[in-house]
């Protein structure tokens, strides 16, 4: 009976948890950016972390990771269908790492700041490798002669290069940060609930809120437009590379710059982006099937999560800056991790 009831528990914990990470995944920005949160894009990547470092306290089941991962990225093709194939990626690679690291739990905090720092460094050096491929090295070198110009430094020869690695290091350091304060977090959440019982949230207002709201379908008469745009520019492309001295575009860096972002972005949005999910949707579909049950016991917690998220930001206010980002995660765990065993 005991081992019964514990695993009960077990599995609302599990999806309440995964519930409020598809919330972070799928709402997470439209919510910040509605109750104004600083750094949004960090803020979710951490707090995607946050949701893997909770999961692997609450939850001892040895792939439990993996799964949620999984039910993670169904949602996230199901509430933002136009996520590009990168999301994906990220979120794959946050939750492979966390179960690899978390798969004999022998040191916690040291697995959760590993975990972190891995997470928000790939997420840096993923930005950094689409602004390499979009704009080419003729951008970066003119950004490193601009910066000579400002600074009247000539010693050292890749500006472009070190502003990378402070970009990247900064992450680290925040990724260090998110670790150590989650793996304290979530250890000492056990007595929380007695010490901040006024902030437990009763609200049920979020009973009527739908499941899942639909997005609009864009209109393919635009993409045809881009698709002729395109070709149109690709065309005169090659025939500046054929004919240099008939070249219907101009020969400056600046126009060089400017095609050659375009050319990409418009590849990535109307060819490549598009092929990448289709492999990424069918792949994910062909695994929901055998995941009813799981998919059909986040689904309705959905609007709980996002409502308890809303509202720890909310009741936070008290507080200012890292004090009440502090209180947030205080007030949001507290709500996210008390159990209801007949909704399961």
């Amino acid at each position: 009976m005991i081992q019964a009831a514990s695993n009960i528990h077990y599995r609302e914990h599990f999806y309440r948890i995964t519930a409020l990470w598809v919330i972070c995944e799928a709402f997470a920005g439209g919510i910040m950016h509605g109750i104004k949160i600083p750094f949004s894009g960090m803020v979710i990547s951490s707090l995607a972390v946050f949701c893997i470092i909770l999961l692997a306290r609450y939850v001892p089941a040895r792939l439990a990771i993996l799964k949620a991962t999984m039910i993670v990225a169904l949602f996230k093709l199901m509430l933002s269908p136009h996520s590009p194939p990168t999301a994906y990626i990220a979120v794959f690679f946050q939750g492979l790492v966390g179960q690899l690291l978390f798969l004999r739990k022998t040191n916690f905090s040291l697995s959760a700041v590993l975990l972190a720092v891995l997470s928000l460094v790939e997420s840096a050096i993923q930005r950094l490798l689409v602004l390499v491929i979009l704009y080419g090295k003729a951008f970066w070198n003119a950004v490193d002669e601009f910066i000579k110009k400002i600074t009247g430094n000539t010693s050292i020869d890749n500006f472009s290069l070190l502003l990378a690695g402070v970009y990247i290091f900064i992450h680290a350091v925040v990724g260090v940060a998110v670790g150590l304060v989650a793996s304290k977090v979530v250890k000492r959440t056990a007595r929380w609930e007695q010490q901040f019982s006024r902030f437990i949230i009763t609200d049920e207002s979020y009973k009527s809120d739908p499941l899942l709201t639909k997005t609009k379908k864009k209109k393919r008469k635009l993409k045809w437009i881009f698709v002729i745009a395109w070709l149109l520019l690709f065309g005169f492309y090659l025939q500046s590379l054929v004919d240099p001295q008939g070249a219907f575009l101009p020969k400056d860096k600046l126009t060089e710059i400017f095609i050659r972002s375009a050319l990409l972005l418009l590849a990535w949005y109307l060819f490549i982006g598009p092929l990448l999910m289709m492999g990424i949707k069918s792949a994910l579909l062909a695994s929901q099937r055998s995941r009813k049950i799981d998919m059909d016991a986040t689904m309705q917690l959905l609007p709980e999560m996002k409502m308890i998220f809303q509202k720890s930001w909310q009741y936070s206010n008290t507080e200012r800056s890292v004090a009440r980002l502090k209180l947030f995660f205080k007030i949001l765990l507290i709500n996210v991790l008390k159990t209801n065993n007949e909704n399961l």
